[in-house]
């Protein structure tokens, strides 16, 4: 049988396992060893086909303990969504768009869950962005965590997988998106929309929130089209380089 088919025999005995057992993430799932048996695969296989479910997050390996049901994070996504940017297979404009859609909703969401914890994290993050307009790479880390922090209020783990995908394959183009603005009071304008934001979620005021969450996306991708047009932008250029900083 190739290698590939019975690589694949033990991932689907990987998964069945987790599903029959009723498995949650952190529980003990069948050693490579175990495994090898029961199958009857080489353990040179089962071990390659184990390295590829723990660079996907279904498994978790530590040296001399036996491998446990992967916790939900999005380190695959962000790899698949950086080589998807990288090679042109998807623009920085459609990711805007996909952002747009979810983290819109995001907001309003996360103005009904919020905490009293998220409202603190979300002021920091701002205030954070305002004392950074002079320094992109401080200006960004901020940012992430702002939109972090709303995606997380939610309450919703697929909003945290996806979008922090997202965010955190572009931080080297943000960066960039942020040294392309008009001075420092485009970008200060920037950090005080997501004030507006932080206003509207500690409010409880869902409808605001989701409507100034669009309104931040609509002017990064103006901002994006601008950069563009200004820049003259080749067909075949690396499109995380025009990426304009949300």
């Amino acid at each position: 049988m190739p290698t590939d088919s019975l690589t694949m025999r033990v991932t689907e005995y990987i998964f069945d396992y987790i599903r029959n057992n009723g498995l949650s993430s952190g529980e003990s799932l069948p050693s490579e060893l175990r495994t090898s048996t029961e199958l009857n695969i080489s353990r040179g296989i089962v071990r390659e086909a184990f390295r590829s479910l723990e660079v996907a997050g279904i498994i978790e390996k530590v040296n001399g303990r036996s491998p446990r049901v992967g916790m939900l994070n999005n380190e695959f996504l962000t790899h698949l969504m950086h080589h998807a940017l990288s090679t042109r297979q998807i623009s920085a404009d459609q990711v805007l768009d996909v952002r747009a859609s979810i983290e819109v909703k995001a907001a309003e969401m996360a103005a009904r869950r919020r905490t009293r914890e998220d409202v603190k994290r979300l002021r920091e993050a701002v205030a954070g962005m305002k004392n950074s307009c002079s320094d992109p790479e401080q200006f960004v880390a901020y940012d992430l965590v702002f939109h972090g922090v709303v995606n997380g209020a939610t309450g919703n783990p697929l909003v945290e997988v996806i979008c922090g995908s997202m965010h955190e394959c572009m931080k080297e183009s943000m960066r960039l998106g942020i040294l392309y603005r008009h001075g420092e009071q485009e970008i200060l304008q920037v950090a005080e929309t997501h004030h507006l934001i932080a206003d509207a979620i500690d409010k409880g005021s869902a409808s605001r929130a989701a409507e100034l969450m669009k309104k931040h996306f609509d002017e990064a991708k103006r901002a994006l089209h601008g950069q563009e047009k200004q820049q003259h932008v080749p067909a075949r250029v690396n499109p995380l380089t025009y990426y304009t900083g949300v």
